[in-house]
Parts: structure tokens; sequence; C-alpha cells
């Protein structure tokens, strides 16, 4: 398939509204002039950087601008969303193309080139990520890593209640929230990834799951071990 294969429908579909339409006009892939609205399209065989760049170039002549490329052969709207959140981002408009015989090829507009309304800023979405910085005490995350145990501020807590118990034995909240600063109650209670067991009322022990997950943190469970034995040697 070549560049030039894209054309000729997109020229079908502006000529049926009406357009007068050029091709290579002052290195512009099509244009489509109707009265004073000037409309350009790049044409691109995938979608790129690089056309996204060419688009926003063209912007600069006030025309209208659209970038053409061949429809996806497994195009899904839910998983198209958010690279046509970019495309309306850039105020630039998207056609598809369907490439079959001469006779059967059709351009179709996706979206129209529109002025972007501004993104409303997320307060408790800014909150949250804010509070999850604050939350951890060291950062052994890896950006862009998949398959792998991510730790969080939550599961930092549950670490550091966890080796309280391992170091001093069965605990209570209370001592827990002494010793870490950390309010463990409803922690404990829920027990979400299977580390405490209550061995009588509000008196907790580590499960087996517990000591052998805690390997999958080797650097913070050592920070809160060192954190432990410090704070045993000041007292």
């Amino acid at each position: 398939m070549r560049e030039s294969d894209l054309f000729t429908p997109v020229k079908n579909l502006f000529c049926g509204m009406g357009y007068k339409v050029n091709a290579e006009v002052l290195d512009c892939d099509i244009t489509a002039l109707k009265g004073d609205e000037l409309i350009i399209i790049e044409l691109k065989r995938t979608l790129s950087v690089t056309l996204l760049s060419q688009a926003l170039e063209r912007q600069k002549t006030g025309a209208k601008v659209y970038i053409a490329v061949p429809k996806p052969k497994k195009y899904s709207p839910r998983k198209f969303r958010d690279t046509l959140y970019v495309i309306k981002k850039l105020e630039l408009g998207l056609i598809f193309v369907t490439l079959k015989d001469e006779s059967c090829s059709f351009a179709e507009i996706i979206h129209n080139p529109e002025q972007f309304k501004p993104v409303r800023k997320n307060k408790k979405e800014r909150t949250k990520i804010i509070e999850e910085i604050n939350g951890r005490a060291i950062d052994n995350n890896i950006g862009g890593v998949t398959h792998r145990k991510i730790a969080t501020a939550f599961t930092e807590k549950n670490i550091y209640a966890a080796c309280v118990i391992e170091r001093y034995g069965t605990s209570s909240p209370k001592i827990i929230k002494e010793i870490t600063g950390n309010d463990c109650g409803g922690l404990l209670r829920a027990d979400y990834y299977g580390w405490f067991r209550k061995i009588e009322k509000g008196i907790y022990t580590i499960t087996d799951k517990c000591r052998q997950d805690l390997k999958d943190y080797p650097e913070l469970t050592e920070y809160y071990r060192k954190k432990l034995r410090l704070i045993s040697t000041i007292n």
C-alpha cells in the first residue's frame, strides 16, 4: 500500500461535500476549498508522531486540518479512545480510509477538527497522588514495568505492621500504632494480603504467607527491620 492509494477515497469524500479538491499544494498532501473555508488533509500509511507534527504545522495557515490513515483492521472505538483523545486535544480531524478495490474503497470522517475544551482539573485525584507519594518511605518501583508487584503506601503500612509483629511477637493495633504511628486497626481486620491472623480479641500474629510474601519486598522489609532495631536501641 502507498500513501497515494489514500488520495482518491479522500478526494471523493470532499468532492461529494462540494469542495474543490487539489493535491500537493505547497507541500500539503490534499487541499479542499469551499468559499473561504480551507481544509488541509495530510496522508500517511500509519498514525505517527511525524504525521501529527506535520498536521500541527499546517494549522499555522488557519485551515482546518485532518489526518487521514488506513482504518485499522481490528478497529475498536473503545481501544482507540485514548488515541482519539490526543487528536482531539491537538484540535485535528481524523479520517479513516477503507481500502478495497477501486470501486469499493472509501473514506469516512471519524472526528472533525474543533476547539478543544480545557481539561477540568481533578483536585481529588491530585490529592490522592500526593498522599500516595508522601505515604512511601522509599521507592523501589520501576516505571513502565509490568507483571511485577507494586509497593504502594498501603503495602508499606502492611509491611511495617508485619515487621513489628515479627520482632515483638503477637501485638495489638494499639501497640503497633505506638511504634509505627500508623492506625492499623482497620488494616489488621481487613487483612487484604492474608498476612495477619487474629489469635484472640485484639491480638494478632503474622501468617506463613506473610513471611513468604515479605521476600517479594526485600528493600522495604529490611528498611523497616532496621528502623525497628534502631527504635529498640534508643529505648
